[in-house]
């Protein structure tokens, strides 16, 4: 399906959903999955627990055992390493949902090899021209979540991924997409169920612009350069860090 997909032109996301240890799907094989799928996936956009379940198998074993919340537990590094790992395998853009810690972002260089096949990798023009002139090239980035009084948590994953794929359609810069992202899935929080607290995209972006303040960064992320809301990493290719 995503090769078909991809072979006509469009751009592709996946999400994922959380194995079960205990059932057939705990134990797959999603290393060889993810090599046969992600070379037609543009935007994967998994959770941290997903991909290191998937990716990190026995650093996710590590950080169970410690109980407790297994976010906090991951750092930078573990991020950057899964991340790279699903780069590596075909994907251009990797967007990890880290809970209540806020969304990390790892995109592929415009040079890197990204394990199609030749003439697998056609791309419509506004895909086109969100990589080469908005920035989407080689970046690295985290933003921490927005300050809101939770009601429920439920579709929040997936509202931060519309919000993302809506600021990616209007041809956002990969830190307003994050922005955006957030803040989809701050609105969803408000309230208990899984969509009633979306509001209409104009709104959305007035509640932004007008200061909503965000949460301090993790500390995994201490030491990265500070933007607007958008942290930069060390394998950030946009300008020189530090």
């Amino acid at each position: 399906m995503f090769e078909s997909a991809r072979r006509a032109g469009a751009v592709t996301s996946l999400d994922m959903a959380m194995p079960d240890p205990d059932r057939p799907s705990g134990q797959a094989d999603w290393v060889g999955f993810l090599q046969q799928v992600l070379p037609y996936v543009d935007l994967f956009m998994p959770s941290v627990e997903e991909l290191m379940y998937m990716l990190a198998r026995q650093r996710y074993d590590a950080i169970r055992r410690q109980g407790g919340e297994f976010v906090s537990y991951v750092t930078a590094d573990d991020l950057a390493t899964v991340a790279d790992l699903a780069l590596s395998m075909g994907a251009n853009v990797i967007a990890v949902k880290l809970g209540e810690q806020g969304l990390y972002l790892r995109t592929r260089g415009v040079h890197q090899p990204n394990g199609r096949a030749p003439g697998d990798d056609a791309r419509p023009t506004w895909w086109q021209a969100a990589w080469e002139d908005h920035g989407w090239s080689g970046r690295e980035l985290y933003a921490p979540c927005f300050r809101v009084n939770v009601a429920g948590t439920t579709g929040a994953g997936d509202c931060t991924i519309a919000g993302f794929l809506a600021a990616l359609l209007r041809g956002m810069s990969p830190e307003r997409a994050m922005i955006t992202a957030l803040a989809a899935g701050a609105c969803n929080v408000e309230q208990a169920d899984a969509t009633s607290g979306i509001i209409p995209w104009d709104r959305l972006q007035s509640r932004i612009a007008a200061g909503w303040k965000q949460h301090p960064p993790a500390s995994g992320f201490r030491g990265w350069k500070p933007g607007a809301g958008v942290l930069r990493g060390p394998g950030d290719m946009c300008g020189s860090y530090g």
